[in-house]
């Protein structure tokens, strides 16, 4: 928690945003990526090589960069207590996915066989794995819960980007005190300006 007095940073928000985005651009690389690549033998006597993408192997990729991007757009319309909310979902989709990153490397995962393969094909070898698209995975995991839990610690440092769409208003008001500038405004609503039970 912060206190009421501590300056607000314009960077650190900014920095939280930028890891959020680039935890979503992660996850939306590694679902496109081939992870698992299998050559097959059809009766025929022909090869074809099956291939299996991050998107196939871990569905929630591509909907947990979806909600990331959404998170950014969260974070700078929100504020305070609303905005820690943000940050905390966000530190828990990052964590879940560590989770999920975790208990792939633990299994067998590798040892996946594509769907796709003509039927009664025989596969030849063992399937080759790319780790860079895992890799992308757990990197995008470990930005989003970074962001997130910064979010929640120094929420309070963060400006509320939508506080400074109030300003102008309040500028406009303070303007209106001129004469001569209330006295058309007061005409262009419609109130006789001389009138003061009307103000």
């Amino acid at each position: 928690m912060t206190s009421a007095s501590e300056p607000r940073s314009k960077g650190l928000l900014w920095a939280v945003l930028l890891l959020v985005l680039a935890g979503a651009g992660a996850l939306w690389a590694a679902s496109g990526l081939t992870w698992v690549e299998q050559l097959f033998r059809t009766p025929m006597g022909t090869d074809t090589t099956s291939t299996a993408t991050g998107a196939v192997l871990r569905p929630e990729l591509v909907p947990m960069a979806l909600a990331a991007l959404a998170a950014v757009a969260a974070v700078l319309a929100t504020g305070g207590l609303l905005r820690r909310v943000v940050g905390l979902l966000i530190a828990l989709a990052g964590a879940l996915l560590v989770w999920r990153s975790y208990t792939m490397f633990r299994g067998n995962w590798f040892a996946y066989l594509p769907d796709g393969a003509p039927p009664g094909s025989t596969s030849i070898g063992y399937a080759s794995t790319s780790v860079i698209g895992p890799g992308l995975m757990v990197l995008g995991a470990v930005l989003l819960l970074v962001a997130g839990v910064l979010v929640v610690v120094r929420a309070g440092r963060m400006p509320a980007m939508g506080a400074r769409y109030s300003a102008p208003g309040a500028a406009k008001e303070q303007k209106s005190q001129d004469p001569d500038r209330r006295l058309w405004n007061e005409l262009d609503a419609g109130r006789d300006p001389t009138d003061e039970d009307d103000r």
